[in-house]
């Protein structure tokens, strides 16, 4: 399915003949937010992000979620802030005390150090106890929360290790697949901050490698063994796009504080997925974040340089508008 609604960015995956996905009550409408970086002090630096503009543009989110009809909740797939202070933490649990709709959380890299913290720095364990009942439900970076009547949401913590690459270590693991069996009976959505399969080629070399767990086989092999999981939602890599293995949709989210100053929403039916690349910023915000892009060795660095690498960047990240994903799932 293939359609553009007034500029906004349409992802769809299609079903195929047999039994459709299980969603319930026919529809679920929730939104994945991701690399936010929010931070209440001058001067933090995350890279290529309107870290200065972070507070304008997750207030933006809240309001434009506020007002979207029928959404049932929001996910915020890792890097909600752009570094665990005390000040930060507090200012945007208030801000995101004002969803009209329950919202949950998955850490990434910048959302507290994975050892001791640093001067000044919250620790990890402090900012999951600060977001607990938000997915979180104890002292595990992992958890699952029944979100809709028939509808589960797995958070898992990707991220555990610090900042680097990210892992699914063998307790989680087996968490993950006998949580999984235990709710067979329901749909299941994953979230995760890292990727868990490449979405682009970069990913498969040294440049972007961080952006995706090291043991993302494993870990789909686990959810492969089980029907009941629709689909998988990340944010690490900061751009949208999609990609089906086996029966499973990954999802990745592109950035709130990276241009293009996006977020998803997704709507799941009996039938489809359909994700929603909605913009906060088409003015001088977006124009200003494009530039910090392109000024980025992280994410400009990696492609050739002039002109037709300008170009490459800026349609790699601003791109995803019109991809389609077939879903060739038959299940139970």
């Amino acid at each position: 399915m293939r359609r553009a609604l007034g500029g906004l960015v349409i992802l769809a995956v299609g079903a195929a003949a047999g039994c459709a996905p299980s969603v319930p009550g026919g529809r679920v409408k929730f939104a994945n937010l991701a690399g936010i970086y929010y931070s209440a002090l001058p001067g933090v630096e995350a890279e290529a992000a309107l870290v200065e503009d972070s507070e304008t543009l997750l207030r933006r989110a809240v309001a434009q979620l506020n007002a979207e009809k029928n959404l049932d909740f929001v996910i915020f797939s890792g890097d909600l802030l752009a570094q665990a202070d005390a000040l930060s933490l507090d200012r945007a649990k208030a801000i995101l005390a004002d969803l009209a709709v329950p919202y949950y959380v998955v850490l990434g890299d910048h959302d507290g150090p994975a050892g001791a913290a640093d001067a000044g720095a919250l620790s990890r364990t402090s900012v999951l106890w600060a977001f607990q009942g938000h997915g979180f439900d104890g002292p595990e970076g992992y958890w699952c929360r029944e979100v809709l009547p028939g509808l589960v949401l797995v958070g898992l913590d990707t991220a555990a290790g610090g900042r680097g690459r990210g892992h699914v270590d063998a307790r989680q693991l087996e968490w993950l697949d006998r949580t999984l069996a235990e709710h067979k009976n329901k749909a299941v959505l994953v979230a995760a901050h890292h990727g868990l399969m490449a979405l682009h080629p970069l990913d498969e070399g040294s440049a972007w490698r961080d952006l995706l767990v090291d043991n993302g086989e494993a870990v789909r092999q686990v959810l492969a063994r089980h029907a009941n999981v629709l689909a998988v939602l990340t944010g690490h890599h900061h751009f949208a796009d999609g990609r089906v293995s086996g029966r499973i949709v990954y999802l990745a989210a592109p950035s709130v504080s990276v241009w293009p100053l996006a977020y998803h929403l997704v709507n799941l039916t009996k039938t489809e997925t359909e994700a929603v690349w909605v913009p906060l910023d088409q003015g001088d915000l977006a124009l200003r974040a494009q530039e910090r892009l392109l000024a980025s060795e992280m994410y400009r660095g990696v492609f050739p340089p002039g002109e037709d690498g300008d170009t490459a960047c800026v349609r790699l990240f601003g791109g995803g508008k019109m991809t389609v994903v077939p879903l060739p799932a038959i299940r139970p």
